[in-house]
């Protein structure tokens, strides 16, 4: 088996965990959908991210309903996915500058960017990431 290089592919599928705490359909229903089967279901019933996820949607959905930023962020976590194919295509089918740009978000997405390290002021040392793509 091929080891999993994407960490956007790691753990569970985004919308799984709303899925549950919707519960619009009965729990093995849902997990078959996903291709997931008795084992799948009895491990991430164990594990706390997955459990903490679960409740974090089902009080959301109590208080907010189906939110426009519940939708947004179920999409971009798909939208990880694509990005990651995308950086790693070839030049010919994906620009570099394109590549660049998708970079620079995912790292400013994850809170690593240089504007962020900086913002702290007052002599706060931060590390900075730089990408430098020669054509």
């Amino acid at each position: 088996m091929k080891p999993i290089t994407d960490p956007a592919r790691l753990g569970w599928p985004p919308t799984l965990p709303l899925e549950v705490a919707m519960q619009e359909l009965p729990i093995n229903e849902i997990f078959e959908s996903y291709n997931l089967d008795r084992s799948d279901y009895e491990r991430l019933c164990h594990n706390e991210g997955f459990v903490a996820q679960v409740k974090h949607y089902h009080d959301e959905l109590k208080k907010d309903g189906m939110s426009f930023k519940i939708k947004a962020r179920l999409q971009a976590e798909a939208l990880l996915k694509k990005s990651w194919d995308m950086i790693h295509a070839s030049d010919a089918i994906v620009p570099a500058n394109v590549k660049a740009q998708l970079l620079m978000f995912t790292i400013k997405a994850a809170g690593l960017s240089e504007d962020k390290a900086n913002a702290g002021g007052g002599g706060q040392i931060g590390t900075a990431l730089q990408i430098n793509i020669n054509l």
